[in-house]
């Protein structure tokens, strides 16, 4: 079968198309023959840093969505042709992948596989970082890369609360996809200040929750953005560690009963796997009501590296999903 493998560390070039054996299922597992594969941005830090556990050449990826073509032993919940959104770590970006059956979800009619595909780590995240933190009708909430998969998740969860949404984004062409997936208030951080204009439009108070997967040298902003007794939910590092004089300086002895915490997906999944499908499910219905407006890009596998260098460039919005 036809795959992608992560051949060394570096650059988008490092992903090159090959021929590899199909996978077989072991007990509790199936496989999918894939028709959707989503890239996330944790794949890109993947080409660069590695992944735990796994040595290159590896076959990159997580998200998938196709039919199952063969069942493990011990597996009852699945059969043979079921549409099933999947999650892995890695092995997702081949024509064939294979799933812990717990973690391989039936699709209802409806849903595409590219939509599924789409769910696994930018869906999940956002329903996780909406319904862990409490947010209600009253609450505020700044966005970064909210053109973003996981950005256009979480504007449309946010909207379904019933919340105001402040969308942090680079173009005027990312604030309208923006503003189209559910956020109340979109500011252009290259034309204005993040702090000033959510000061602005929050009338001094700041807002109840920075949802911030950016971090790095300006993380110090999100505290800014915070009203007091705020938190901020750090859940990603596109532009680096933050600063360490950031989190002493403006968090520890800011005197402002400010809240920081830190969200993984995988925590979530090692500990509380009963509540994914439930998950899954309002994230289906979601897509299902047209309450999700993500845009969703189609490449061709062979293309994986294409897709990485304009993701890791900015080019991009919402989801970029490889097609085997």
């Amino acid at each position: 079968m036809k795959a992608i493998h992560l051949t060394k560390l570096g650059g988008p070039e490092v992903l090159k198309l090959v021929d590899v054996p199909e996978p077989e299922p072991s007990p509790g597992t199936v496989r999918v023959r894939n028709r959707a594969i989503a890239i996330n941005f944790h794949d890109i830090q993947t080409r660069h840093h590695g992944e735990p556990g796994l040595t290159p050449p590896f076959i990159p990826g997580s998200d998938f969505a196709g039919e199952i073509d063969a069942v493990g032993d011990g597996v009852t919940n699945l059969s043979i042709g079921d549409r099933v959104v999947a999650l892995n770590l890695g092995g997702a970006y081949a024509e064939k992948s294979l799933a812990m059956s717990l973690l391989a979800i039936p699709l209802p009619k409806g849903v595409s596989y590219e939509q599924a595909a789409s769910c696994p780590v930018a869906g999940l995240t956002s329903y996780f970082l909406v319904n862990d933190n409490h947010v209600s009708a009253g609450t505020t909430a700044v966005v970064y890369a909210a053109a973003g998969s996981v950005g256009c998740f979480l504007g449309a969860l946010l909207r379904q609360k019933g919340a105001t949404s402040i969308g942090l984004v680079s173009t005027d062409a990312k604030a309208e996809v923006a503003r189209r997936a559910g956020h109340t208030h979109v500011i252009n951080y290259r034309r204005e200040d993040p702090a000033a204009r959510v000061m602005e439009i929050t009338g001094g108070r700041g807002a109840d929750l920075v949802y911030d997967s950016v971090a790095g040298p300006r993380f110090a902003q999100s505290f800014a953005m915070a009203a007091v007794g705020g938190t901020v939910v750090l859940f990603g590092h596109a532009a680096g560690d933050p600063p360490a004089d950031a989190i002493l300086k403006d968090f520890l002895t800011s005197g402002r009963n400010l809240g920081l915490r830190t969200y993984f997906l995988g925590t979530t999944l090692q500990t509380r796997l009963g509540e994914v499908p439930g998950a899954y499910q309002a994230l289906f219905e979601a897509f299902q009501t047209d309450a999700i407006h993500l845009p969703i890009e189609t490449v061709p596998l062979a293309k994986a590296a294409d897709a990485h260098a304009r993701i890791e460039s900015q080019q991009t919005v919402g989801k970029v999903v490889l097609i085997p």
